[in-house]
This record gives structure tokens, C-alpha cells and sequence, in this order.
């Protein structure tokens, strides 16, 4: 997520105007943006490749994070193991994803051994972060109804914090929101990140239901608040172990996990609410 008013001071230059950091998270989102919907509307297997795809990267980055880069091994062990856990929910039922994601576990715990790897909590703490909430993910899209309209509506929301943080951040500064986990992040951009998370609550009720929705735009501002919780949760993570980014393969976004840190703890909390009331949020 965007750190607020993080990217004022971005060194570099400017890339198209541009502070070089902010061009470059720009650029990123417009290759990866639209491919990424493509997969999310066709749904099934093509959804279903691409969170294995990203559950492995972020596997990949969690482990590489607490392990100090210390065993590529370890945490290829890992990110195979979360990708295929996730990947196997379109093509085999409930119980055999269970029994995979349980020898998946084994396998990581017994390459720790091999390895000498102390934090092997740690590491099974990732598998587990990363791969749940992109199981969440993929039941959130197939269920009925609006399961694809609920997910889009996820993600938009998320954006939008990110980009109501990142203007309010940069526009009024002020008080820090927790300066010893994350120093750039700003009450003003939370404030914005809700703002704006709820504006895109308020038309998802348009769109969806052919009236502007108070209810989507409050859970628009909870959703806000869960995405800034789980970015904060990954800067925590990172200070602990001595690490600024989780990877580099996002330009200006830094890894997966930073990207989609948010994500997950909201895709998570929604896939946990939609369980126990049976109704998808965007009826209430």
C-alpha cells in the first residue's frame, strides 16, 4: 500500500512530471492492472492461476523476509507449496486441498530442518498468512450471488484508500499514525484512505443496486481501516526483521506483499463475515 505522504520526498528525479517513486507505482498498476481484471472476470481457472501465482510470490517474500535471505530453498519450498495449496481449490475438492496444504506444511518444516533454519514459526506463519486469504479469495469469487461484483468491489476499495492516503498524506501531512511501526503514515491519510474507500462504497450501491448505498460507503470507510491494519502488520514485520521492502519485482511498489498487504486482512475479515451471516456485505 501507499505509505501516505511517503512519496514526497522520493529521491530520484522526476519520471513524466512526476516524483520518480509516484511514476513508477503509476506505471506498474497500468501493466498489471489490466491483465489482473481479465483473469478476475473469467474467474475459475484463470482466477485461480493467478492467486497461486501471487500466494507463491508472497510465500516466497514472507519467508525470504524472516529467514534474512538466508535459505532460497526454504522458502522455494514454501512458495510451491502455498501456489499449489491454492491453486488445487478449482480442481479438487475441499479435503484433498486440506491433506495438500498439510504435506505442503510438512514438507517447508522438514526443508527448515535440513536447512538449519531457527524461525521455522515464522516461516509456517507465512505459509499460513499468505495462502488463507487467497483461498478466501477464491471462494469470495465463486460464490452466488455477486461474487465477482464482491471481490471487484474489494479491491476497488482498497485502491481507493490507497489513493485517498496517498493525496491526503501528501496534501496536509500532520500527526503520524504510528511512527514507531510505520513513520511516513499520517491520521490525514487514513482520514483520506476512508474517504475515499467510501466513495467507492457509495457507487458500488449505484452500480449494484441502482441506488447510492450508506451502508456500502460506512463498511467502505471499515474496509479502509482493515487495509491500513494489515499494511501496518506487514511494517511491522518488515522493522522486526531489519527489512525496508519485501522484494523489488513491483517498481515503486516494492513486493507482492507490500502491494497486497492490505488485501489480504480485508479479503480475510469479508470472507469470515459472508461464513457466519450467509449474505454477501453488498445486500445488506
Amino acid at each position: 500500500m501507499v505509505d501516505g505522504d511517503s512519496v514526497v520526498s522520493s529521491p530520484g528525479g522526476l519520471i513524466l512530471g512526476l516524483p520518480r517513486n509516484l511514476a513508477l507505482r503509476i506505471l506498474s498498476s497500468l501493466v498489471i492492472f489490466p491483465p489482473a481484471a481479465v483473469l478476475l472476470v473469467l474467474g475459475g481457472l484463470y482466477f485461480a492461476g493467478l492467486v497461486a501465482l501471487i500466494a507463491g510470490c508472497m510465500a516466497w517474500e514472507w519467508t525470504r523476509i524472516v529467514s534474512q535471505n538466508d535459505n532460497p530453498m526454504v522458502a522455494g519450498l514454501a512458495a510451491a507449496g502455498c501456489a499449489a495449496v491454492v491453486g488445487a481449490w478449482a480442481l479438487a475438492s475441499p479435503s484433498v486441498v486440506a491433506y495438500l496444504a498439510l504435506a505442503s506444511l510438512a514438507v517447508v518444516m522438514v526443508g527448515t530442518v535440513v536447512r538449519g533454519e531457527r524461525r521455522r514459526g515464522w516461516i509456517i506463519a507465512g505459509c499460513v498468512a499468505t495462502s488463507v486469504p487467497c483461498l478466501a479469495a477464491l471462494w469470495l469469487r465463486a460464490g452466488e450471488p455477486l461474487g465477482l461484483a464482491l471481490v471487484a468491489w474489494l479491491i476497488s476499495a482498497v485502491v481507493a484508500t490507497d489513493i485517498g492516503a496517498y493525496i491526503a498524506g501528501k496534501k496536509i501531512g500532520g500527526a503520524r499514525l504510528a511512527p514507531r511501526i510505520s513513520p511516513n503514515k499520517t491520521w490525514a491519510g487514513l482520514i483520506g484512505g476512508m474517504l475515499a474507500s467510501a466513495g467507492v462504497g457509495w457507487v458500488g450501491g449505484i452500480v449494484i443496486t441502482d441506488a447510492g448505498s450508506m451502508m456500502l460507503a460506512g463498511l467502505g470507510a471499515l474496509v479502509a481501516i482493515m487495509a491500513q491494519i494489515g499494511d501496518l502488520l506487514e511494517s511491522l514485520l518488515k522493522r522486526k526483521f531489519g527489512v525496508k521492502d519485501s522484494g523489488g519485482l513491483i517498481p515503486g511498489h516494492g513486493g507482492v506483499l507490500d502491494r497486497l498487504d492490505g488485501h489480504l486482512i480485508v479479503i480475510l475479515v469479508t470472507s469470515i463475515v459472508v461464513l457466519v451471516s450467509g449474505q454477501t456485505p453488498l445486500l445488506w
